[in-house]
This record gives C-alpha cells, structure tokens and sequence, in this order.
C-alpha cells in the first residue's frame, strides 16, 4: 500500500463558522426601488405596519408546577454517633424479613380489594397503546450511548466488546411517562394531578439504639389534591400488635449497611409543597450489577414506600408522640427491566421497635413482557402480559 498525504482537506464546522462570519457582514444593498415608486407616487410604508403575525403570542399566567426538593447545598458534618445511611445501592441480604424488621411493617399477600376491583380488563386499544409504548421505549428511541461493561463469567479476564445503544435509565423512564400518558386519558380526574420528576427523600430515624438514615431517589412522583383514603382502620390496626415480625437472629436490620460520621440530619420529603398528597411513588432499578431475587426487589420497594412516607409524615407534621395522628398511605410501582412489582403501604407508626406495625400490601412481580427486539429488521414483541397494565389502572384509579 502506498502512503499518500491528505490534501485540501477542510473541517466543516470550521468552514460553516468562517462561512457564517463573512456572510453576516455582508449589508443589504439599496436597489433604488423605494426612490423610483416614491416619484411615481406609490407610497411606500413598512409592512410590519400593516401585517400581523401569523401566530399571536399569547402570554397564559399558570400556577407554576411543583418544584422537587434540593439536597445538593446541605453541609454534612462530623458527628460523634455513627449513622447508617440507606441508599440506593443497599440490597437487603435476606431480602423481605430484614426489611420488616427495619421498618416495623406487616406483610399482606396481596393487593387492597379497592385496587383489585379498579383493575378491569384491558381494551385492544389500550392493549395496542400499550405494545406501541413498549417499542417507543426499547427500540424506537433514537438516543444512543456507550452501555455498561459486560462481565462474562465463562470467560474470565476477557474484555467484551461495548456496545452502544439505549441505557437502562432511559428505557425506563420513556416506557413509565408514556404509560402514564395513557392511564391519565383512561382514568378520570387523574389530570388534576401533579407530576414530579428525578425526587430526593431523606429521612432520619432511630433504630433501636442506633441512628439510620434513608436517602432514596424517585423517577417519579403523582400527587393528589386529596390524600388517600385509610385502608386499615383503627380495630384491624390494633389487632395487628400481636402478630410478630419475622426472627432474623442472630443478624440485625441493619446488617449490609455502612455506618458513616459524617452526614446531615436534615429531613426532606421528594415534593416542595404541603398543599399535595402522596399518591404514587415510580422507583427504577437501573443498576445492572446488582442481582436481586423477587424477595430483595420486594423488601426495596418496602423501604422506598417507608421512607417516602415518613419524609412527608415528618414534613407535615402530623406525628403524635411516635404514632401518626392520620395514617399516610402511599402506592409504589418498582420497575426493573421488564419486572413490575406493585404495593400500597399505610404508615401508622416511625416507632420502630413498639407494638403497633405498619402495613404493606403486595403480590409476585409481574413481567410485562419477555422479549423485545429486533427480528430480520422487525420489531419483534414476545410474551406481552396485559395483567401489569391493568393493575397500573387500578392503582391510578385509587383516589
């Protein structure tokens, strides 16, 4: 092969920059055609005198959306105590039990009645939204970046090629908004709700006789202009006392969680405003080295669902003593891949350790679907599960 110079070779960036220099200097020259039609006595007038633009600008004074809580300019400080800080890379090492213990909280087997009846059965319309949603998300997207390292454990100490293509976060992201798209036309009054994007909660709470602190992200979070409505009352609360947690011994709650002297006490709910309820909580598990069984994706949607509860519990202030005057009851959609785990819990209590326990209603996770990609050029979409769409429904119809 011969080497050869490459010759006149110019950049376009640079040569659009030079282009655009020297063009935008340039004057508009007088053609004399405002002299010649004044002395034949064509009068002359400047047409934004007489014209109107196309579209008028119409200014709309709107109440402004709510604005998600900032924790980035809080000043940590040494403190004596040590702290356990929870945050988005703790994985509960036993999974549900241990998330139990650390959040005083009754499991129940399945979703509330109220949410069960509101899941009705999907349309082929909203069935076809719902496919087309799906592709919009995983292949249609035109966004492209370098996608995390691949281990293969078969073949140890070998680099895998990168790839490029859509990160998980996005997937995740695009596929909840446009299904929120879609339940905001098929529920009704769910457009009077507000929507906040990329949230930080902190809570600090004591543990027994140690300090722990929940930090925890939410992709999203809908609020209400009503809160909703108590699931357990008073009797079947009390009733609850006796049922004992689950007995992890010899490990403690806080096992697989580090303790840090330096942090900030200050407590914080997602949503900046005391005038909107909590309704729903969209929580992304976008870290793909983290391996979690259905139990431990379970026991992190436990603990999202707790720690967003007590930051508004603690922000409105309607906690007596250790217990609330008004249980908090929030839903929570946790989403990883194409798994969808859904709950609804009631805090009734941040003791801890006392009698009365808080509640959490949950099911299996649900796949929306197996298998999305492209065939021969198709898009190709296997094992669709219309189930997790219509439980969607029934959480958003919750008011």
């Amino acid at each position: 092969m011969r080497v050869t110079d490459v010759r006149l070779r110019l950049n376009i960036g640079a040569q659009f920059r030079a282009l655009w220099l020297l063009k935008s200097r340039r004057r508009i020259s007088d053609t004399g055609a405002e002299a010649i039609l004044t002395a034949r006595g064509v009068p002359v007038v400047d047409p934004r005198e007489i014209l109107s633009p196309a579209y008028p600008r119409i200014i709309e004074v709107v109440d402004p959306p709510p604005q998600p809580s900032v924790l980035q300019d809080w000043k940590t400080e040494v403190k004596d105590t040590p702290c356990h800080v929870f945050n988005k890379r703790f994985s509960p090492l036993i999974g549900m039990p241990q998330v139990q213990c650390l959040t005083n909280s009754v499991v129940q087997s399945s979703l509330p009645k109220s949410v069960l009846d509101c899941a009705t059965k999907i349309t082929e319309e909203e069935d076809k939204k719902v496919k087309e949603a799906i592709f919009h998300a995983h292949l249609l997207d035109s966004f492209q970046a370098k996608l995390p390292k691949v281990i293969n454990m078969d073949r140890p100490g070998w680099n895998e090629r990168r790839e490029y293509g859509i990160p998980f976060g996005r997937k995740h992201k695009t596929l909840t908004y446009q299904l929120l798209l879609l339940l905001d036309q098929q529920v009704p009054g769910a457009l009077e709700r507000q929507l906040v994007e990329d949230t930080l909660t902190q809570v600090t709470l004591k543990h027994s006789d140690s300090l722990m602190q929940i930090n925890h992200e939410a992709a999203f979070i809908v609020s209400s202009l009503t809160p909703l409505p108590q699931l357990a009352d008073n009797a079947e609360i009390k009733s609850l006392q006796e049922e004992t947690l689950p007995d992890i011994y010899p490990l403690s709650p806080l096992v697989n969680c580090r303790a840090f002297n330096t942090y900030c006490l200050k407590d914080s709910y997602g949503v900046a405003s005391n005038n909107l309820y909590p309704h729903t909580i969209f929580i992304h598990q976008n870290q793909s080295r983290m391996k979690l069984s259905e139990d431990q994706f379970a026991g992190i949607s436990l603990l999202h669902a707790f720690s967003h509860a007590a930051a508004y519990a603690k922000a409105t202030g309607s906690i007596v003593g250790s217990n609330l005057e008004k249980p908090v009851v929030l839903q929570v959609v946790h989403m990883h891949r194409q798994y969808f785990h859904m709950g609804v819990f009631q805090l009734n209590t941040l003791n801890l350790t006392g009698t009365t326990k808080n509640i959490f209603w949950t099911q299996p996770w649900e796949p929306l679907f197996s298998k999305c990609c492209f065939q021969a050029a198709q898009p190709v979409l296997e094992g669709y599960n219309p189930r997790v769409f219509e439980l969607l429904k029934g959480l958003h119809a919750q008011c």
